[in-house]
């Protein structure tokens, strides 16, 4: 089973936004890192601020692995792209979240 692990959170004022190391534990046994940037919107839109922005990164980053992102996920990537990769990526989080 693959695991997520939000390992730092970095509060980016002036750009509105957070910016997260999150490392990725895959079934093969190897690790894989990635700095996740989360805006203020995408945080509000998805979780109606109802959770702390760093689960919201690990839902997203979840969901990514879910539909088959383990060995394509990039190095850095911002959670909205994660809307182009998956229109339907919006309404799993919000169920999910």
């Amino acid at each position: 089973m693959t695991r997520i692990h939000v390992q730092t959170e970095v509060e980016n004022a002036p750009s509105k936004c957070w910016d997260y190391t999150v490392r990725v534990e895959h079934d093969s046994g190897s690790c894989t890192e990635h700095r996740v940037r989360l805006s203020w919107v995408d945080h509000e839109h998805w979780s109606g601020g109802r959770l702390p922005p760093s689960q919201v990164v690990e839902a997203v980053v979840e969901r990514l692995v879910a539909h088959g992102m383990t060995d394509s996920l990039p190095e850095r990537f911002d959670a909205a792209r994660a809307r182009r990769w998956f229109p339907q990526i919006d309404r799993e989080l919000r169920n999910a979240i």
